[in-house]
């Protein structure tokens, strides 16, 4: 079979990349949003399990293509994962190790998505107060994304505000007024804000990983008199503030792939293929399950000694 090892280094710069990053990234995004802290498990089970399914199918049609694309086999591919170089730990963000596993494990993948839909909630949060001047004018890169996501988020920022500028006008007194009280307000940060730590700990227990230290956890929100109207108004307002955001992303990421294939030399044509078809909402097949499972079994045992 030969000296295959040279796999495993391409795969790692394959899962860093935008062909990867922009079908899976815009699955997790969009498919999250079904996925509420607060649901009833037994009531969602079935749409849950059905994303999950949908999901490992992406996972192994994308990893199908970028075999394609480098012309190996499936035992070529599980062999590399065993010869795979010590501390692949240093070469992957834990976003990706998520990615992967959560194919592989049912709860990673339900906290993975939980935890989704509260950073995008705090995403929007963080635009608004953007647009009332109540943080600095230029995204803070978040050490919890991959440098791609920050870049990113650093231009759905200024599109939003150039677009919120243009708009202000039409809005109406009411919306100004909800806008406004929910950019102000210590409150929905601080509840996303816990949410979103409770969410990390469960995530970080499923993945046998350390865990936060437990002085880390955010303040519990300070006592503010809001009525249940109002707080289910807010909840929905941010909801829908994420949905925008959410198109702005895909749209983002759609020309980071573009600009990928334009100035890729060696190029992906079978993974890249994969990833427009994925992203059209076209049917896949796909037949690497195997792959899917040496690939988390390989990254298990570097990381958590599994």
């Amino acid at each position: 079979m030969g000296d295959d090892s040279w796999v495993f280094d391409s795969l790692v710069g394959f899962l860093k990349g935008p062909v990867w990053n922009v079908p899976i990234l815009t699955f997790i995004e969009h498919k999250s949003l079904i996925f509420e802290a607060d649901s009833n498990y037994e009531d969602s089970s079935m749409d849950y399990k059905k994303i999950h399914d949908e999901y490992k199918n992406l996972v192994d049609f994308m990893l199908g293509s970028y075999m394609e694309d480098i012309g190996i086999t499936p035992e070529q591919f599980e062999s590399a994962c065993g010869k795979a170089s010590k501390n692949i730990k240093s070469k992957f963000h834990q976003s990706l190790f998520e990615q992967v596993w959560a194919a592989d494990d049912f709860d990673i993948f339900k906290g993975m998505m939980i935890q989704k839909n509260i950073e995008l909630q705090l995403q929007a949060l963080e635009i608004l107060q953007h647009r009332y001047g109540l943080v600095p004018q230029s995204f803070v890169a978040d050490g919890a994304l991959p440098p791609d996501e920050n870049a990113i988020m650093e231009q759905v920022l200024k599109k939003s505000l150039e677009e919120h500028e243009a708009l202000q006008a039409l809005l109406d007194d009411e919306t100004r007024a909800l806008e406004k009280t929910i950019a102000v307000s210590a409150a929905d940060k601080e509840r996303l804000e816990k949410e979103k730590w409770q969410e990390h700990v469960k995530l970080q227990r499923a993945l046998n990983m350390p865990e936060p230290e437990a002085e880390a956890m955010p303040e519990a929100p300070a006592a503010e008199e809001i009525s249940a109207e109002d707080l289910e108004r807010r909840k929905e307002y941010l909801k829908a503030q994420r949905d925008k955001l959410l198109a702005m992303k895909q749209e983002e990421r759609l020309k980071q792939l573009k600009e990928y294939e334009a100035s890729s030399s060696t190029g992906r044509p079978k993974s890249s293929y994969a990833a427009k078809t994925a992203l059209s909402g076209s049917r896949i097949d796909a037949q690497t399950l195997e792959v899917r499972k040496a690939l988390a079994a390989r990254l298990k045992e570097e990381v958590i000694g599994e």
